[in-house]
């Protein structure tokens, strides 16, 4: 365990979040109650500095699912393939603000920051700046520290059998980031793994420097860690494939925000039909393999 990993992220994830996002959190509150335990504040909008700049993204850590949800459906989806991922829109003196906020309770965030989730979904997501608003308590920020800096650990014990010991620090962490992100269906260019490191280059050089890298792989070899990752991207197409239509019965709207942010990042038109909204599960197979085969999803 490194001391100063743990400083670092502490130093990072306990700066004040903006206040429309300290609204959000208030709203997080009053939604799930006393099974709330913190709001983890990440993703484009904090890089940019703008929440206002798209949805913000939002991960609820609750206590258990039990608590969290009141319906035994919402309940069972939550513990199948977490997180479950919702939609919630505020005023604030500023006009509204919105979110897409992912429930997750703490022993999810514990194993999927861990290598007990072979998915890197969460360590590598987690691995990445973020911030902590509405702790419940100490204990409670310290376990997201420590879940936080065993994504960091978790995410370079895998990749760095694969990465280039010649390399900048900068240049390993994009190429980590990147072996994550192609594990999912993504309409992100490929340079969005270079670009948040840019967008973070102090804290990515911080934390590389307050980990034993030597130590880090643990033993593993290049073969075995790339054998692992052709698994992870042939495993992970299909659980995002299963996470977007488990959202669509969980996220009000969520077929067009799939829509929105397909069209946004790649620029490409995507044909919504109205069969595919009545019955998407159904219906939108076809639309996705023509997005597949152009590849605007990667």
């Amino acid at each position: 365990m490194s001391d100063r990993l743990h400083d670092i992220i502490r130093e990072t994830v306990f700066q004040p979040v903006p206040d429309a996002v300290a609204v959000l959190g208030e709203a997080m509150r009053e939604r799930f109650g006393a099974s709330m335990l913190a709001v983890i504040f990440y993703g484009s909008c904090l890089r940019s500095g703008n929440p206002r700049d798209g949805l913000v993204d939002l991960y609820v850590i609750v206590s258990d699912y039990a608590s969290a949800f009141p319906g035994w459906r919402a309940r069972n989806l939550a513990r199948v393939l977490p997180p479950t991922v919702s939609y919630i829109e505020t005023d604030t003196p500023d006009g509204p603000i919105r979110a897409k906020y992912a429930v997750l309770s703490m022993e999810d965030l514990r194993r999927g920051t861990s290598g007990r989730w072979f998915h890197p979904y969460l360590w590598g997501r987690f691995a990445q700046p973020c911030r902590v608003d509405q702790v419940r308590d100490p204990a409670t920020g310290e376990s997201i520290v420590e879940c936080l800096a065993s994504a960091v650990r978790t995410l370079l014990a895998e990749t760095l059998p694969l990465l280039d010991a010649s390399a900048t620090p900068e240049d390993r962490w994009a190429e980590a980031l990147g072996l994550s992100y192609g594990t999912e269906l993504r309409p992100e260019s490929g340079d969005r793994s270079r670009s948040i490191v840019e967008a973070n280059q102090d804290y990515y050089q911080a934390v590389w420097d307050a980990v034993d890298t030597e130590s880090a792989a643990g033993g593993r070899s290049s073969g075995g860690a790339r054998r692992a990752w052709a698994l992870r991207r042939r495993t992970g197409k299909l659980m995002s494939v299963l996470r977007w239509f488990k959202a669509m019965a969980t996220f009000e709207g969520g077929l067009d925000y799939a829509v929105w942010k397909l069209e946004r990042h790649s620029g490409v038109r995507v044909e919504v039909s109205e069969r595919m909204r009545r019955r998407p599960w159904l219906y939108v197979w076809p639309e996705l393999l023509r997005l597949y085969r152009q590849g605007v999803l990667r």
